[in-house]
């Protein structure tokens, strides 16, 4: 009956308290940032580097139990548990890929990587279904790049016994389990692809309520002189389908982590430009497109307002996943 008891006992298991309005206007600022929103997610240890950064930049992972085998297997949980604003039906947004997700219930049975993305074609006859498996242990975080995730199952890459240390430190009864755990083949592939699949959603609900109700969060732009400069906006790219110059040379498409910046009266703004064939795919891009009658026409869009936040971070994290800093490097090279 000791309430000192009571509270010490069940003090993390209290749901946390829903966000509620910002109270001035410092606060109404931070919500609208999505850097200062990535910035400001838990600290968490990645197992690999063993060096500690806020959630955003790792992806986290979680055991559940094989719904018919009853092994456990690892997960990227908040991908796979990820409450998505529309119920669509499955995107196929990696090239040749197959996946089925409906109503959070994930099933891979059969993939194939698309030979344009470079990919190797990997089978893995496994089923894993999130609304009927609970995850198991505590959250193991790696850094979230797809050239780390794919090394775990690459030989010579140094990293390829990860997965049986992914609890770290934790207790030995974790630990152990975790060293029995199933690492899929095509983890990497996979976390793309649900990365891919949230911004795709996302995209076609915001396009949905400019169209239906008439909302400005997503806004076309016939040329960059029509883009307007404000603060916590992005812009979408969606490709030049026009003909190369006169030189004969192809037009200059954004790279990764590219920006617009302009001198405004209030200072300079700098303003994040997504590369959306770069990061969606040929068939991802095609797939918004031809689901949306407002990314049909126009190739260059901007992003504003406080709900597409969310959206904006999911597109800068997957621009961290897939970039190849060590391309880039040599690319900068005289």
């Amino acid at each position: 009956m000791d309430p000192f008891y009571w509270e010490a006992t069940t003090r993390h298991q209290t749901p946390k308290a829903k966000q509620g309005k910002a109270q001035n206007s410092v606060e109404r600022q931070f919500r609208k940032n999505p850097f200062a929103k990535a910035l400001s997610t838990p600290i968490r240890q990645c197992t690999a580097s063993r060096k500690r950064f806020p959630a955003f930049f790792l992806q986290d992972f979680n055991l559940i139990a094989h719904p018919e085998t009853s092994e456990p297997w690892w997960v990227p949980h908040s991908l796979l548990w990820e409450q998505h604003t529309v119920a669509a039906q499955p995107v196929n947004a990696a090239g040749d890929e197959e996946f089925h997700d409906e109503h959070m219930d994930i099933a891979i049975e059969e993939e194939k990587a698309d030979p344009t993305e470079g990919g190797p074609t990997v089978k893995t006859p496994a089923t894993v279904r999130s609304k009927n498996a609970q995850p198991y242990g505590p959250s193991a975080y790696v850094l979230a790049r797809q050239d780390l995730i794919s090394g775990f199952t690459t030989k010579g890459s140094g990293y390829e016994n990860l997965p049986r240390r992914l609890f770290g430190g934790s207790s030995s009864r974790y630990v152990k389990l975790g060293g029995k755990a199933i690492w899929r083949e095509d983890m990497d592939s996979l976390v793309m692809h649900r990365m891919r699949q949230g911004i795709i959603e996302d995209l076609l609900y915001l396009s949905s309520l400019c169209i239906e109700d008439n909302r400005s969060y997503i806004k076309g732009c016939h040329s960059w002189d029509d883009v307007e400069y404000k603060p916590n906006r992005a812009v979408l790219w969606f490709g030049d389908d026009t003909e190369p110059n006169e030189a004969g040379k192809p037009k200059i498409q954004p790279g990764p982590f590219s920006t617009c910046n302009s001198q405004t009266a209030n200072g300079a703004i700098s303003m994040a430009v997504h590369n959306i064939p770069m990061l969606l795919g040929a068939q991802g891009t095609a797939d918004v497109r031809q689901k949306s009658a407002m990314f049909a026409d126009i190739s260059l869009f901007l992003l504003s307002g406080r709900r597409t936040t969310d959206l904006q971070l999911k597109l800068w994290r997957l621009q961290g996943y897939l970039a190849d800093f060590k391309r880039e490097s040599e690319d900068d090279q005289p």
